[in-house]
């Protein structure tokens, strides 16, 4: 009969670092799987709460609040300089449009305006969690 030993390792840490070059890759993946995933949350709330409030019927108020909106966009193109203000200036512009057409033609607008402002909304909370 023959018989096979195995040796024992008495060492503590297992060898090699490569585990420990691999955590501040994952870390950083998992930082913005995390903004991501925020960032998509806060789309699908804002659509579901226009989806919702379009139903209810009083769109006196929401275009109120969506007019209220667009004078925040304007209001912040003009407070700056950058390449950036031309898109507020333009979202400002189409959220008075909106506005406007949510009130005459159909409540179903201000989920297209809740897509407008998801999208600045998305953009602005990955940009900060990232």
């Amino acid at each position: 009969m023959k018989t096979m030993t195995a040796p024992i390792r008495h060492e503590r840490e297992l060898p090699g670092t490569r585990g420990r070059q691999l955590i501040p890759y994952v870390t950083v993946s998992i930082r913005e799987v995390l903004a991501l995933l925020s960032a998509v949350t806060s789309v699908v709330a804002i659509v579901l709460l226009s989806v919702w409030i379009s139903g209810v019927g009083s769109m006196a108020v929401a275009s109120a609040g969506t007019w209220g909106i667009a004078f925040v966009f304007m209001a912040l193109a003009v407070d700056k300089r950058e390449s950036k203000a031309f898109f507020e200036l333009t979202t400002g512009l189409a959220l008075m449009v909106l506005a406007w057409l949510q009130n005459t033609v159909s409540p179903e607008f201000i989920i297209l305006t809740a897509v407008l402002l998801a999208s600045w909304v998305s953009i602005g909370l990955y940009r900060l969690l990232r």
